[in-house]
């Protein structure tokens, strides 16, 4: 498969939302000197992502709107978490009738598989209300599911799609490492936009690269359910890739 990529695509947005919140810091102790230079795009890879075959029938629907919506859901949530999870189901609200949505956490993994979104509005209160604030903060883990999952999903709408990820955090991750890779990943390998809701995020920090990642930057947990509503209504606006060639 040399090309999936294809004219008119489908919007698929990841949020990592989750406010690690230390109300005691500044935007330094979130702050890394990241090279940005290291998260060039690779147009030879991005013009094949996903790069594998589908399975099962092809749905190639160009106005299909794909959302993962990855619920941080470590232990230092814990005061916050029943917000974020309204928060989400707000978000779940606002998507298209038309897309696809899929739920995930930091720890307890995948909530809700991809289900078209008229059907999700119905259990996503009742998905996410077991799920408790316990665990570490596994950013670049989550990133990495999320965007296999946008793989599978990609390849089944043989390619047809503009993809978004809004992480929402603090950027206190406790995989640095791996998260810097995953980001690199997607930023650098994919047509996917990345998007950071975040709280005392610093220039520098691999979530806010001016330039390769949107930030948008909310006070506190009570500002989530209004910035992830303005980032899915954003979204719907975002100018879809819709040719890779000639691109240096």
């Amino acid at each position: 498969m040399k090309k999936l990529i294809s004219n008119l695509v489908t919007v698929a947005i990841v949020v990592v939302v989750g406010l690690t919140l230390f109300f005691g810091e500044n935007d330094d102790q979130a702050r890394q000197d990241v090279d940005p230079t290291l998260f060039q795009p690779n147009w030879a890879a991005i013009s094949v992502w996903p790069g594998i075959e589908g399975t099962g029938a092809a749905q190639p629907d160009p106005n299909r709107l794909t959302t993962v919506i990855v619920l941080d859901d470590s232990g230092s949530m814990e005061n916050d978490i029943r917000a974020a999870k309204i928060a989400v189901a707000e978000a779940v609200n606002q998507l298209p009738d038309t897309g696809r949505v899929s739920l995930t956490a930091l720890n307890s993994g995948v909530l809700l598989p991809p289900t078209p979104v008229a059907q999700a509005r119905s259990v996503v209160a009742s998905v996410l209300e077991p799920v408790r604030a316990d665990g570490g903060t596994p950013l670049g883990q989550a990133l990495g599911k999320a965007h296999d999952i946008l793989i599978q999903e990609a390849a089944t709408q043989r390619g047809f799609g503009t993809y978004r990820i809004i992480l929402t955090t603090d950027g206190q991750a406790t995989d640095d490492t791996v998260l810097e890779q995953q980001v690199k990943r997607v930023v650098a390998e994919t047509p996917v936009e990345l998007v950071t809701i975040g709280i005392g995020i610093g220039e520098g920090h691999v979530l806010n690269m001016p330039g390769f990642v949107n930030y948008i930057t909310v006070n506190s947990v009570d500002g989530l359910a209004s910035a992830l509503t303005d980032a899915v209504a954003e979204q719907t606006a975002f100018a879809p890739i819709t040719d890779f060639e000639g691109t240096n």
